[in-house]
């Protein structure tokens, strides 16, 4: 078991100005030597051990969803190359960290337990704000692999050290997801009463990586997670009418992420130490990450998209903007990447921006869940405001994502005008789509590109969710295992090797074709 990672008050220096590495390495001293934590300490250390599953990063990116995620939704151009919809050793790294992220939670667990009643009472804040992000990342595991080890993973501290005894077994998916919706409603109801002492305000806000202890931030995450989470499930049978109910509820209440002035997010405030996202560039920019996708740039052009410039930039020696064609062959593929035909994504405001913002839950996301609620319970005129609304903001987001880019060689010189908003929403005309399911896939194809390959795991639910937007793939041929992009991932080999007995009761449904509970269409 790793104790976790010591942040001192004094290490508020790391978010609020600079510091150096060693100072950083103080701050965060070695676990493995750490023999003594407590409920601040732990909880920034539990923020702060997955944010590269957060931040744009080199290992999340080019390890993990490079040859996964972004493939399997066309965020990117990628070459068909044998075996390219099996997912690899990527799902163990993502496994791997999950379950670290998951110990440091279960030690935080530890400390709360040992306190006083009154120290407990005092100190709730931290269990809250925890437990809300835990759930925000076990939702994305449950997303992609089913039912997962949660409630006995990450005790072996609780059981000596004793391994065998620490194995976890597999937690049913649906109930995981039920379990964490009603804790959540449970925590937004909490969130109105908490008050924090004295002290409790200046520890939460130096030890806070995310909302800086502002506990109506929480709220607000709180809520709005649980609007996306009952929105993805909302097509299940046995939690639909939850979902109406309670998603009306919380757009009654009011209390979740409405502009992009309140976005959650881990946000970069230094270059001095690793809370950044410096190794994006080499991510994106390697291995033809970083080119367009036909779909997304044919829309794009087709629509004076005022979002394109700030997203991509024109091939090199390209007079137009061109994405990659997902019907080619990856030899053609090849050429024409390799030649500067094909779009790539702009690089002075994303694959070198080292100041891009670790993306929770943003604004456009929540206004696109709010018209997808409306068109479906038949109120096209509110579910077309939502639209409209939603995309101004994702166009805002991009553009200001360039604020802080240090590289200003590909930075578009001028901002879109409210009049090329306007017509370029004009031109999407939702209030022209009639019927639900037409009015669902401009939703669609607005969450694809705002999520592009920033957002690649809510891309690949929202489409095997949706089944749309209706993107097209080249077969496989050479694959025996399977030909399209799967349903989800399969386990790590390591739990049949090192937690058998409890993989094998869930052996069965380890395959590419097996979906995931709330994949009903």
């Amino acid at each position: 078991m790793k104790k976790l990672l010591y942040i001192t008050f004094a290490a508020v220096a790391l978010f609020l100005g600079s510091c150096s590495d060693e100072d950083f390495a103080n701050a965060y001293r070695n676990p493995a030597t750490v023999e003594k934590t407590n409920a601040p300490k732990q909880f920034a250390g539990f923020l702060k051990i997955n944010f590269e599953d957060v931040i744009p990063s080199y290992w999340n990116y080019y390890t993990v969803i490079r040859t996964t995620s972004l493939s399997y939704t066309q965020a990117h151009g990628f070459l068909n190359s044998t075996g390219r919809y099996v997912p690899g050793a990527a799902v163990i790294d993502r496994w791997n960290r999950y379950y670290k992220f998951v110990a440091q939670y279960r030690e935080l667990e530890r400390v709360m337990a040992s306190l006083s009643p009154a120290e407990q009472t005092e100190n709730r804040m931290y269990t809250i704000a925890s437990t809300i992000y835990l759930y925000d990342h076990t939702s994305k595991m449950v997303d992609n692999f089913g039912d997962i080890p949660f409630y006995d993973a990450g005790k072996i501290s609780h059981t000596g050290g004793n391994y065998v005894d620490a194995l976890a077994k597999y937690d049913n998916q649906t109930e995981l997801y039920i379990a964490m919706l009603d804790q959540l409603k449970a925590f937004s109801a909490e969130l109105n009463t908490i008050t924090l002492s004295a002290k409790l305000q200046v520890e939460f806000k130096t030890q806070d990586l995310i909302n800086k202890g502002s506990v109506e931030s929480w709220k607000v995450y709180c809520n709005s997670l649980r609007l996306k989470l009952l929105n993805r499930v909302s097509a299940f049978p046995a939690l639909t009418a939850r979902a109406n109910t309670e998603m009306a509820e919380i757009i009654a209440e009011g209390k979740i992420v409405d502009e992009n002035s309140e976005n959650i997010a881990f946000r970069v405030y230094t270059q001095d130490v690793d809370l950044d996202s410096a190794g994006f560039f080499s991510a994106l920019e390697d291995s033809f990450n970083n080119l367009a996708p036909k779909p997304m740039i044919d829309h794009m052009n087709a629509n004076n998209d005022p979002r394109k410039t700030w997203l991509f930039e024109k091939g090199a020696i390209a007079t137009d903007y061109v994405g990659l064609d997902p019907t080619l062959n990856s030899a053609v593929q090849n050429a024409l990447a390799n030649e500067g035909q094909i779009a790539i994504y702009n690089r002075s405001v994303i694959s070198k921006n080292k100041w891009l913002p670790g993306t929770l839950i943003n604004a456009a996301e929540v206004n696109l869940i709010l018209a997808e609620y409306y068109s479906r319970n038949g109120n096209a005129t509110t579910a077309n405001t939502y639209f409209e609304k939603a995309i101004r903001q994702s166009v805002e987001y991009y553009v200001r994502l360039g604020d802080k880019a240090d590289v200003l060689t590909w930075k578009p010189t001028t901002e879109p005008t409210i009049a090329e908003i306007n017509a370029y929403i004009a031109t999407i005309n939702f209030a022209g789509a009639t019927t639900a399911a037409d009015q669902l896939e401009l939703i669609a194809f607005q969450k694809y590109i705002h999520y592009n390959i920033m957002q690649a795991d809510e891309s690949w639910a929202e489409q095997r969710r949706l089944k749309l937007p209706a993107l097209v793939f080249m077969e496989d041929e050479t694959s025996s295992i399977r030909k399209t992009p799967p349903t989800r991932w399969t386990y790590p080999s390591t739990e049949s090797v090192y937690n058998p007995d409890n993989y094998n009761a869930v052996k069965a449904n380890d395959n590419l074709n097996t979906k995931i509970f709330w994949d009903v269409k």
